[in-house]
């Protein structure tokens, strides 16, 4: 009698043992995870910024600093769309010639219409294109590298015949002096990508939308099986990309003040590595603003000391593939790390 009483208690404490331990797996591996991530975009970084004031002339003069700040707020705006698309394990190849489609209708409806019509048009453009990438992918079912590296070279198309290869100049004062106003000593654009990341950043971790994008990204199977709709998460995901990538767009064209159908060639394997160098796994999953907002500032660095030292521009390709390289490598680092923590691995 007293033997069927004691079993099933030590079976109990047994099960509750065992939950425990993989309790305390699971936070040690979340602990690794974010000090490889923290490691990852935070060591190049201290590293880039010290070279750059001990060996590039001018690295930190107003106007460089200024110039690089705009750069990285570009970037980052372009990237915390693709954020969200590689969160829930997809990609978007098309950003490059969605941003420059966007640039070049927003600077031809500044010169016919005024800058207001010009941003909302650029805006606009940009996320119609990500509509349309999140439907193929959703509802025609195509892999999103397929489906955005086709897009790809539609949207780059569409650009050069929308400008006939020829280069659109803007008119207006006011809306090229956007790029290079500034509040408190900040230029204009780096604010908007601040408020713009802040946004996000409060979205993701506060409000459903973002729990929802952690699950489909952790599990899309998992995530049918509690009730979210993924195709919609999905169809957002890329939405949102080409609202971004537009209005990036619409900040190149003003800070340019003259755009053509090959501007932001290549665009995508920047975003990209900022994504997965901020800390957001190609596996999909917790998206990182913040890393990404670090990782483009990471980058303009990186480009405006190549171009103080006079390097090459084909030499820049290079610092992005070893940048893009050690990116992936952090992440495949991150995502081995996990797995032997949480099967029991020290």
């Amino acid at each position: 009698m007293n033997e069927s009483i004691v079993a099933p208690q030590g079976v109990e404490d047994l099960v509750a043992d065992e939950r425990q331990r993989s309790a305390e797996r699971a936070q040690r591996a979340d602990n690794r995870r974010r000090i490889l991530q923290n490691a990852g975009i935070g060591i190049p970084f201290l590293l880039v910024l010290v070279a750059g004031f001990v060996a590039v002339p001018n690295f930190a003069s107003s106007s460089n600093v200024a110039n690089m700040l705009v750069n990285a707020a570009i970037l980052a705006i372009v990237g915390y769309g693709m954020t969200l698309v590689i969160a829930v394990r997809g990609i978007d190849l098309s950003v490059g010639s969605a941003q420059a489609l966007a640039a070049c209708i927003a600077a031809a409806t500044v010169n016919a219409w005024g800058p207001l019509a010009g941003v909302v048009a650029g805006i606009g453009v940009g996320a119609l294109l990500g509509l349309f990438n999140g439907l193929v992918v959703t509802q025609l079912r195509v892999p999103g590298f397929i489906a955005t590296l086709a897009t790809m070279s539609v949207f780059r198309g569409a650009v050069l015949l929308f400008t006939g290869g020829a280069p659109i100049m803007i008119a207006s004062t006011a809306f090229k002096s956007a790029a290079t106003a500034k509040f408190l000593a900040i230029p204009v654009p780096f604010w908007i990508a601040a408020v713009i990341g802040a946004a996000a950043v409060f979205a993701l971790s506060s409000m459903r939308f973002g729990k929802h994008v952690v699950a489909v990204g952790g599990s899309p199977e998992s995530a049918v099986d509690s009730g979210i709709k993924v195709k919609r998460i999905e169809l957002l995901a890329y939405l949102i990309a080409g609202a971004a990538a537009g209005t990036a767009g619409v900040l190149l064209a003003s800070q340019l003040g003259v755009v053509n159908g090959s501007i932001s060639a290549g665009l995508e394997l920047q975003a990209i590595a900022i994504v997965v160098l901020g800390g957001t796994s190609m596996a999909g999953g917790q998206p990182r603003i913040a890393g990404t907002f670090v990782a483009a500032l990471l980058l303009s660095m990186i480009n405006s000391g190549l171009n103080l030292l006079n390097v090459p521009s084909f030499y820049q390709y290079v610092a992005l593939g070893v940048l893009l390289i050690f990116a992936l490598s952090v992440d495949g680092a991150q995502r081995a790390a996990v797995s032997r923590m949480m099967k029991g691995s020290k």
